[in-house]
């Protein structure tokens, strides 16, 4: 029987949560965060290996942009008597964080979000859930 063996140290994302504004926590979240950037070729004369003889395609970064998913249960723990986050269609949510480990505070961190499909939930005998499907970023953000 072959043993496969995990390499390095990996990180599990049971401490993970999603903030949205300032002490507002999403628990028993997921999230997703899907970074891209605009390639803007420069392939051009000078892109010729001359001992190759061969031109290779160039290019620089241009627009980066990141596709968000997140959701999870609202933690009214926090902020008892606090309306529930802002979480429906709108071009300016502010101050969203994913923490992918709250040991060490490893988090993306979006200024501001736009967000386009929110589907909000709840039963008697459950969570108050919120699942957003649609959202990008609304200019800067950091990634971990």
């Amino acid at each position: 029987m072959a043993q496969i063996l995990a390499t390095g140290f990996q990180r599990a994302a049971k401490t993970s949560r999603v903030e949205v504004g300032i002490g507002t926590f999403l628990n028993f979240a997921s999230w997703e965060a899907a970074e891209t950037g605009v390639d803007l070729p420069t392939t051009n004369f000078g892109s010729y290996d001359v001992v190759r003889a061969e031109t290779f395609a160039e290019g620089i970064m241009g627009v980066l942009g990141c596709e968000l998913k997140f959701g999870g249960a609202w933690d009214a723990n926090f902020r008892p008597t606090a309306n529930p986050p802002g979480l429906y269609p709108r071009d300016d949510l502010a101050n969203v964080r994913f923490t992918t480990s709250r040991t060490d505070g490893t988090v993306w961190a979006f200024t501001y979000v736009r967000i386009r499909s929110v589907t909000n939930s709840g039963e008697v005998n459950g969570l108050v859930l919120f699942s957003v499907t649609d959202a990008k970023n609304q200019g800067a953000f950091t990634r971990p």
